[in-house]
């Protein structure tokens, strides 16, 4: 079972995104309050469509940061009381962190930070994602292509020699070869190496991260750091990534410490 614990003051309809996703074993709580208490239709729509329905705690005394601390105290009754296998809590703010990894420490517990149900529930699925390694295997790919085409220079002479030979005797000649000879040649052997002077030096991995960001972070922040990286394609969509994970002034700390990485991207 997985115990989710939403902060509806902070991420509202869009952290609910993903939550059809969920199982009958799950267990979805929600905080909320007075000043957040509207839900969209489609957020609606997607849990009648799963027979989701979470429970509800509504805040009754405001003050600042009150439904943290309601959040968090309620967790540690909830690890205390329940056998879970996994905690979460779903919020952008950052400020849970320190709690969190006390009840890793003292509790020894999964706890997980994160900004929406679609970003806990669809985690487990990134690490089948390995496309900071296909520059090295375009790389490969050339050099392998260049040593054919260097292989197939002869070859294709003496298919040539074969033709003539063959026409002479009035058969019919073979295209195959040769046009397997052709399309290797269109491609010169030092061209295509020269256009990726930077990309075979580039593995991005979660070790990477964590060695980049400073201050440091946990290992669960430097994964959903590495994910926004590995599903951009340019610097703009990495920037908005890390502004739809972390508060304003994380995303502008993890984007400036991992810039070293931007030559992964085309422009």
């Amino acid at each position: 079972m997985r115990l989710f614990l939403i902060d509806y003051e902070n991420v509202n309809s869009a952290g609910l995104h993903g939550i059809g996703q969920a199982t009958a074993e799950d267990r979805i709580i929600l905080f909320y309050s007075h000043a957040a208490n509207t839900l969209s239709f489609e957020i609606m729509d997607e849990m009648m469509d799963a027979e989701i329905l979470p429970e509800r705690v509504c805040l009754e005394q405001t003050g600042k940061n009150a439904l943290d601390f309601q959040l968090v105290t309620f967790l540690g009754y909830l690890i205390a009381k329940e056998k879970a296998d996994e905690y979460y809590i779903i919020s952008r703010d950052s400020g849970y962190q320190s709690a969190i990894t006390f009840c890793q420490q003292y509790f020894g517990v999964k706890v997980h930070l994160r900004p929406s149900m679609k970003a806990a529930l669809g985690s487990k699925k990134q690490p089948a994602k390995k496309q900071p390694e296909q520059p090295v295997q375009l790389m490969q790919d050339v050099r392998k292509a260049a040593k054919k085409t260097a292989k197939l220079q002869p070859v294709a002479k003496k298919v040539k020699d074969v033709r003539v030979q063959d026409a002479k005797k009035g058969k019919r000649a073979s295209v195959s070869l040769r046009k397997k000879a052709t399309v290797i040649q269109v491609q010169p052997a030092q061209s295509a190496p020269a256009a990726l002077p930077k990309e075979e030096r580039i593995p991005v991995d979660l070790e990477m991260v964590l060695s980049l960001v400073h201050p440091t972070v946990n290992a669960d922040v430097a994964a959903e750091i590495l994910h926004c990286l590995q599903d951009s394609h340019s610097k703009t969509e990495f920037h908005n990534a890390l502004q739809q994970h972390f508060d304003n002034d994380n995303a502008k700390l993890y984007y400036h410490s991992m810039k070293p990485c931007f030559v992964t991207f085309a422009e």
